[in-house]
């Protein structure tokens, strides 16, 4: 509850700095007018205090996603699919889902890595004397979580995979040994 109205309180500060923003436009060829720049630096310090405190529940939230994610994979999927090879049934399903799953895995550690550096770039730029340079900056951490959103809907779409995989084993499985 707190981390979204942080984000919300975020997005609602950078959307009144600058205006509307334009998700075509790159970042760096973005002109900001005279009125965006001095909103900008008017707002320097709520800003940088909002960006703080979204970067601090960001990172304890990824922490936490961090470890189910990986316990999801090392301590239900992995042991699993060796039970199964152990036992010569068929886990190429299982498997196939593990290995794009731990892809995935990998793909969200490096987006919320750049994420992470870009965010804290933002928040050590000075604001009230570099404002398109912080615009820039934000615009870009902007984009790097959008990706770390896309991950963890994959993540989600593949733990989707994974239990119905299991589930089809599980009736070939009942069908075979009857």
């Amino acid at each position: 509850m707190v981390r979204t109205f942080l984000i919300l309180v975020a997005l609602t500060v950078l959307a009144v700095i600058v205006g509307v923003f334009s998700p075509t436009a790159h970042a760096q060829s973005t002109t900001l007018t005279d009125e965006q720049l001095s909103q900008i630096r008017n707002n320097c310090t709520t800003t940088k205090s909002t960006l703080s405190q979204l970067h601090a529940s960001d990172a304890l939230l990824r922490v936490n996603r961090g470890q189910i994610y990986e316990s999801i994979a090392s301590k239900l999927m992995d042991p699993f699919n060796a039970q199964l090879g152990s036992n010569r049934l068929d886990s190429r399903a299982t498997s196939a889902v593990t290995s794009s799953y731990r892809s995935t895995l990998d793909t969200f550690r490096n987006d919320y890595r750049l994420y992470e550096e870009k965010l804290s770039s933002a928040i050590r730029i000075d604001c009230a004397t570099q404002p398109e340079l912080f615009y820039v900056t934000i615009e870009q951490a902007r984009s790097y979580r959008q990706k770390v959103h896309e991950d963890v809907l994959k993540l989600h779409r593949y733990i989707d995979d994974y239990r119905s995989a299991v589930g089809d084993f599980l009736v070939n499985f009942e069908r075979v040994s009857q």
